[in-house]
């Protein structure tokens, strides 16, 4: 009888440590996304600030030293930045709809009404509008 209970604790513990390893690393790609939406925002910012600018030459940090640049070399260098920091940011809301998915079958709640819903894109509207004539 004992070994009954001591089974059933284990599969207890074992499930209870699958439901927090999930939930924090839920918690920890939350936390990774406003950290890469922040850094995303200082690179609009930045790119924002070259464009009002008149200067040819811009000073640039690579790693830990300045490098003086061209401006348009400079906003090409801060697009992409911008166009990867998008990338990583759909990746990790990807990963995070997945595992908030698997966490709700762990803790056995029916899935998220809407959750996976995507916006359409330019095309499918245009083909909506004209499809109703709105065009």
């Amino acid at each position: 009888m004992a070994d009954l209970q001591d089974l059933e604790t284990q599969k207890s513990y074992k499930y209870l440590q699958e439901v927090e390893t999930l939930a924090q690393d839920i918690i920890t790609a939350k936390e990774t996304k406003l950290h890469l939406a922040n850094a995303q925002n200082k690179l609009r910012e930045a790119l924002r600030a070259l464009d009002n600018t008149e200067d040819r030459k811009t000073w640039i940090q690579v790693g830990s030293i300045y490098v003086e640049r061209d401006s348009v070399v400079c906003k090409t260098i801060l697009r992409n930045d911008i166009a990867k920091v998008e990338d990583d940011l759909n990746n990790l809301q990807i990963e995070i709809k997945e595992k908030v998915h698997k966490l709700r079958d762990l803790e056995h709640e029916p899935r998220l009404e809407g959750f996976t819903l995507k916006p359409i894109s330019v095309a499918e509207a245009k083909a909506l509008h004209k499809g109703f004539g709105l065009i």
